[in-house]
């Protein structure tokens, strides 16, 4: 396998996270295949850096998607992250900076893209704290992996029918 290619993982191997971890780290992108995972599992693989789980149930039209989402750097879930927790919906403001952050200046630092949205970088980092705190996403946990949890959790928009 080459870097940067998908790797599909068994999910019922001994040492999951272990495995994970290492192909992560040589540049992978992990989809875990296999075994009924607990979600609370499945968000802490996400947590390593694994862009995927597809349980031993799914079909394989949904694995074959799985594999697809994965190689063009998106995610796959069989359930909502979210779900299961107090959420609470994002406010505007939050929004606007988690997509900035997380999705459209993911390389930036914290302080260049406070300034590209023309807010001070402390009120940017108590956003992105509120963000963390309602997706139920630990303070200690990387830019990479919030970033991965932010977009799985969020719901695109449909998009809008132009006029002929």
């Amino acid at each position: 396998m080459t870097p940067g290619q998908v790797a599909v993982v068994d999910g019922t191997l001994p040492e999951l996270e272990e495995n994970v971890v290492d192909l992560v780290r040589d540049s992978y992108k992990v989809l875990v295949y296999g075994g009924v995972l607990h979600s609370s599992r499945v968000l802490r693989l996400m947590d390593l850096g694994v862009r995927g789980y597809v349980p031993e149930t799914a079909t394989l039209p949904v694995l074959l998607s799985a594999i697809r989402n994965i190689a063009a750097d998106r995610t796959h879930l069989p359930f909502d992250p979210a779900s299961g927790r107090d959420y609470v919906p994002l406010t505007t403001a939050e929004e606007v900076a988690a997509n900035a952050y997380f999705l459209d200046d993911e390389e930036l630092p914290r302080i260049e893209v406070a300034s590209r949205l023309g807010i001070a970088d402390s009120t940017l980092r108590n956003q992105l704290a509120s963000v963390r705190r309602k997706l139920g996403i630990p303070p200690q946990a990387s830019r990479t992996a919030v970033s991965r949890r932010y977009r799985a959790t969020v719901r695109h928009a449909a998009p809008s029918r132009q006029s002929v």
